[in-house]
């Protein structure tokens, strides 16, 4: 693995990080450098995340001007 791999999935995780974070699904703790994630509802999250993929992927199609002839 090349260090600049490594360095972009250290980068990522922080996003994901962070991302979460502001959502409230997670706390850090800056003086222990703690990340909690909180628990949630694992069905909940299958269920909405059906939704959220084809509405992305419906918008993609549709700047990218798919389907048309």
């Amino acid at each position: 693995m090349t260090w600049n791999l490594a360095r972009g999935l250290v980068y990522l995780a922080c996003l994901a990080a962070s991302g979460l974070a502001m959502a409230g699904l997670a706390e850090f703790d800056l003086a222990t450098g703690t990340f909690d994630l909180k628990p949630f509802n694992l069905y909940a999250l299958a269920g909405t995340g059906g939704g959220v993929v084809s509405s992305a992927l419906a918008s993609l199609a549709l700047l990218r001007g798919w389907g048309r002839r």
